[in-house]
């Protein structure tokens, strides 16, 4: 994953609401400033934080460092038919992993599961890449997400938001 301002993190973040009982899903493949600021900030304010690793080589180098009580990591792989145990739990799911063109349609399917209704997914796309953000937009859609918006926040992601349909689909 390509570098991410440290302040841009901090405002991305500022979209979180400071309730109590909040679930946060991060889904990688390589780097960890993001995972390093929603360790931190899930301490702070009590939440709870998994970070889903898909990458076998990452996965081995990280493992052991965001477990605590309030963080843990998690092998993943895009083919399995569910990312957690348990579903309907994750209020946010934050995705920097690059998932292959073949799976993303079922990844927004498993995904969808795994959200709160009325949670969250955040999608880190390379920039300037409209027909990428266009082919998410058109899926998330389909798939029961509204209000996708997209956030330019980051000098080399393109951010797209968008809220698990409550009451419809899975």
């Amino acid at each position: 994953m390509k570098n991410l301002e440290l302040k841009k993190i901090e405002q991305l973040l500022s979209i979180i609401p400071n309730h109590p009982a909040i679930r946060i899903m991060h889904i990688s493949q390589s780097g960890t400033q993001l995972s390093d600021a929603l360790a931190s900030f899930v301490k702070e304010r009590e939440y709870e934080f998994l970070l889903n690793i898909t990458n076998d080589v990452f996965y081995e180098e990280i493992k052991d460092r965001y477990r605590d009580n309030s963080s843990s990591v998690k092998k993943m792989k895009f083919e399995q038919r569910r990312y957690v145990s348990m579903a309907k739990i994750y209020d946010y799911v934050f995705v920097t992993a690059n998932v292959p063109n073949e799976m993303q349609e079922q990844f927004v399917k498993n995904i969808y599961g795994h959200i709160k209704n009325a949670g969250n997914i955040i999608i880190f796309l390379e920039k300037n890449n409209l027909e990428l953000l266009d082919s998410w937009r058109q899926l998330l859609e389909k798939n029961y997400f509204v209000a996708t918006n997209t956030i330019d926040l980051f000098e080399n992601y393109e951010i797209v938001i968008s809220k698990k349909m409550h009451g419809w689909g899975g």
